[in-house]
């Protein structure tokens, strides 16, 4: 191995760290200093035992717990961003990353009109679309989906959440095949193909059109209403509740238990808690702080079940119609 600097270091311990501490650890960084980290930790190369035991000494670690080695790789810098920052902006920043980390087999598509892709992929199997699609630009992806029909776009999007990491020969295949029959090329790729089903889908129809994401979703509602759930819980998080403006929080509130809005806020930073507490009354306020003072230490499970409630809320008034959430660079209209 050669010689790592400062960056690659730290990016081969968080590589090692389990997802708890992990997110622990991004959560005391700023954004930027998180997409570098995670810029590093998608371009690792492969990395041996010895490789990170020499790393750990060198920066007087402590070994035991990390022995069995992780390896790096876009999967994991992808997962432990959204841990960090959503599912909806982890997307957003893995395709601006996309520029460092190693060329892809199937990365020559992002160069090819998405009616042209629909045009040649459309009789094909939905698994192999799916696949392509996966390993795409997201924004690219997504104008492809809307262009597929009906049938077709729920089919191959239920495929990309199910979807699991896949042997690297089977992409350079993949790759291979496609470069000859649309005559054009692609450059081979190392490491292995890594996919989060269900937040590569949520990326996808993160930056697809509201009619293409609502019926994608309806349809997967009767198909496989379980991967349905999934998608929606990770298009819209907590932390998304908190960004959300003034107006549309202050008609949240008139409509949560303050109870789920105490639990939820157990553990966060003032700023966070600031945020509901300047858009409910001052009467409710100060109940609101005596109820977190009251509840003691939480579980983490029950704080995050009081977050989900409130998620939930969010997307049924959307849904209805009652407020409008500003997603990504577009806008969902419930």
């Amino acid at each position: 191995m050669t010689s790592l600097t400062k960056s690659q270091q730290a990016a081969v311990i968080v590589a090692q760290l389990d997802e708890e501490r992990a997110a622990k650890v991004l959560k005391n960084m700023s954004e930027s200093e998180v997409i570098e980290l995670m810029a590093q930790v998608a371009r690792l190369p492969v990395m041996t035992t010895e490789d990170v035991e020499s790393v750990i000494e060198e920066l007087v670690l402590v070994a035991g717990s990390l022995a069995d080695v992780r390896q790096g790789g876009s999967a994991i810098a992808e997962r432990l961003l959204r841990e960090r920052l959503g599912a909806a902006r982890a997307a957003q920043i893995m395709d601006e990353l996309q520029s460092v980390v190693a060329d892809h087999p199937l990365a020559f598509i992002n160069r090819i009109e998405p009616s042209q892709i629909v045009g040649f992929m459309s009789a094909e199997h939905p698994q192999l679309l799916a696949v392509v699609l996966a390993h795409i630009n997201r924004d690219h992806a997504a104008r492809v989906v809307e262009r597929l029909d009906d049938e077709l776009r729920t089919e191959v999007a239920r495929r990309v959440a199910k979807m699991g990491p896949l042997p690297p020969d089977v992409i350079r295949r993949v790759g291979a095949e496609l470069d000859y029959r649309l005559s054009a090329f692609a450059r081979s790729g190392g490491g292995t193909s890594e996919v989060e089903g269900i937040s590569t889908i949520v990326g996808i129809l993160s930056s697809a059109d509201q009619a293409t994401e609502k019926q994608i979703l309806a349809d997967l509602d009767d198909r496989d209403p379980e991967i349905a759930e999934q998608i929606r819980n990770e298009m819209f998080v907590f932390d998304d509740v908190v960004q959300l403006d003034d107006a549309t929080l202050q008609t949240v509130l008139r409509s949560v238990v303050l109870k789920n809005v105490a639990l939820a806020l157990k553990g966060k930073p003032d700023h966070v808690i600031e945020r509901f507490t300047r858009n409910i009354s001052e009467r409710a306020a100060e109940e609101l702080l005596e109820d977190m003072t009251s509840l003691g230490p939480q579980r983490l499970s029950v704080v995050e079940g009081a977050e989900a409630a409130i998620v939930k809320l969010v997307r049924s008034l959307a849904d209805a119609g009652t407020i409008t959430i500003e997603r990504g660079n577009d806008e969902l209209v419930g």
